[in-house]
């Protein structure tokens, strides 16, 4: 691909990563932890996804997905569901453990923090995935895509080029936020108010799938 439809895909990429959304979210709700490993595992979980995307897109599924109403209103509700689910799970999230967290942001032996990461080690790759996977939107952005730079006879080195610059470019993303929301002088203060962040993310993850499920055409 030429160096201008690689740097319009790459601009447009990042713009869709930063904007507030689902994955946005779950990046800031898996760092609730304060291990960047979490941010790590979720962006993982959410390019993996992407290049699921990717991959029924060079197979012509994503045009079936976008124009049978039933296939997308399946795969709407179930992301909106799990959106549900994920922003219940914060709104019950215990005091006693953010206070645990919060007295001891920068303890790298902290107990809860380690519990966490040992007892679900693959569980914000989980979600990360999920999220974006479910996401009807997250099909429709690599469709237009695919639609608007990649020609018919474009050939499939091409197509798996472009679906790689998108992919990795959300990775650097939520990597780089995953280590703002993680770092050691941010975490100080970001701990102080972690239980009312928490309750925040979990009123977003909800109004997110409200919108998704009833709103979002």
């Amino acid at each position: 691909m030429e160096l201008a439809r690689i740097s319009a895909i790459a601009l447009i990429s990042l713009l869709a990563a930063i904007s507030p959304g689902p994955d946005f979210a779950i990046v800031v709700k898996n760092c609730m932890s304060g291990k960047f490993r979490s941010g790590v595992f979720t962006a993982l979980g959410i390019t993996s996804a992407l290049l699921v995307h990717v991959a029924y897109c060079l197979f012509g599924l994503a045009i079936l997905i976008a124009e049978i109403p039933t296939v997308f209103s399946v795969l709407k509700y179930l992301g909106a569901a799990y959106l549900f689910y994920l922003g219940l799970m914060l709104l019950r999230e215990k005091v006693s453990q953010q206070v645990a967290l919060a007295n001891s942001p920068l303890n790298p032996a902290s107990n809860v923090e380690q519990g966490y990461l040992q007892k679900k080690p693959t569980k914000p790759f989980v979600s990360g995935f999920l999220c974006n996977l479910l996401n009807p939107k997250a099909t429709l952005f690599m469709l237009s895509l695919f639609s608007q730079f990649i020609d018919p006879s474009s050939s499939v080195l091409e197509k798996v080029g472009m679906g790689s610059v998108v992919a990795g470019i959300g990775f650097v993303w939520f990597v780089f936020l995953s280590y703002l929301l993680t770092h050691r002088l941010l975490r100080r203060h970001f701990a102080k108010f972690q239980l009312v962040i928490t309750k925040i993310m979990g009123i977003v993850l909800c109004v997110l799938a409200v919108y998704i499920a009833f709103v979002s055409n």
